[in-house]
């Protein structure tokens, strides 16, 4: 669907911002009141979140449907998995899920000070922007590098190997972390090989991230491996088409989702509005009283 895709564009650049709060839901000097306002927007991304994820499955059931994929899952074996740019997006996408689902857990403003400042929130970003940015980029480009350069990407094998390699080394780290944050209250931002207080229960764990983190390693090494040895591999043959979606629905988008000047101006008012006031607060009683200090 254009239309729903082009409303979830608007939704996320509305709602993606005045959520800041968020990340202080234990700091004083913030009023109640605005970290549970910064909470409500913070939940209101979860809707374009889960409009995204319809969007996007649905689109590729469709195109596996296509290529003679049958069944309520069996269509997923049909996708175009030998693909590395498209496997290591579809894997992004897989991980990003279980990082949306403790996400959600992050923005409680009841639940969030179970896991505060604990090896939950590294393990949860890791499958944000770990996996959902950083192995989304990396499958872009094996599409891009060869596209820009016009040479033929170095090992397609080697670049499916990294993405499940990352894939798989990100699972064992974000279970770990979020497992010992969780569970033991294992702090975040501590060498904890040096910590009085360490665990012994916290081991089996720690060698689990361990095993993700070298996982990882291999994975990066791959990477870097594929696009070097892009850049100095043979010229393409013929070059590589810019493919584009089509909708299934011709129908044009409504003029109200076709035009952005609304919705850049709202969300500047969102913005203003939910840290304005506050920042004018913060300064307007802020004291400096701290001495100051000579950096040369």
């Amino acid at each position: 669907s254009d239309s729903l895709a082009r409303l979830v564009f608007w939704l996320f650049l509305i709602l993606s911002t005045p959520v800041g709060f968020h990340h202080q839901y234990t700091d004083p000097g913030i009023p109640q009141a605005w970290k549970f306002f910064h909470a409500l927007l913070t939940y209101g991304v979860a809707f374009p979140s889960l409009l995204t994820a319809f969007t996007v499955v649905a689109s590729l059931e469709i195109g596996a449907r296509a290529r003679g994929g049958k069944g309520y899952l069996g269509w997923v074996r049909r996708l175009n998995w030998g693909d590395p740019s498209y496997a290591a997006q579809n894997l992004a996408m897989i991980l990003f899920a279980f990082g949306g689902i403790s996400g959600i857990t992050n923005a409680s403003y009841n639940m969030n000070l179970a896991v505060h400042n604990t090896s939950w929130i590294p393990g949860h970003f890791h499958l944000t922007v770990g996996s959902a940015t950083t192995l989304t980029f990396m499958g872009i480009a094996y599409w891009l590098i060869p596209k820009l350069t016009g040479r033929k990407l170095f090992s397609r094998r080697l670049a499916r190997w990294q993405a499940w390699s990352w894939f798989f080394g990100m699972l064992l780290f974000s279970n770990a972390y979020h497992v010992l944050g969780l569970h033991f209250g294992v702090p975040r931002r501590t060498m904890l090989g040096a910590a009085p207080y360490a665990d012994p229960a916290w081991n089996p764990l720690l060698m689990e991230s361990l095993l993700g983190v070298l996982l990882l390693t291999v994975s990066a090494t791959l990477f870097f491996a594929v696009v070097l040895g892009t850049l100095v591999n043979r010229k393409l043959d013929a070059p590589i088409e810019m493919p584009v979606a089509e909708p299934l629905d011709p129908t044009p988008a409504p003029a109200w989702l076709d035009t952005w000047w609304p919705w850049v101006n709202g969300a500047i008012a969102l913005v203003l509005l939910a840290y304005g006031p506050m920042l004018f607060q913060l300064i307007r009683e802020m004291q400096l009283n701290a001495p100051g200090r000579i950096v040369w």
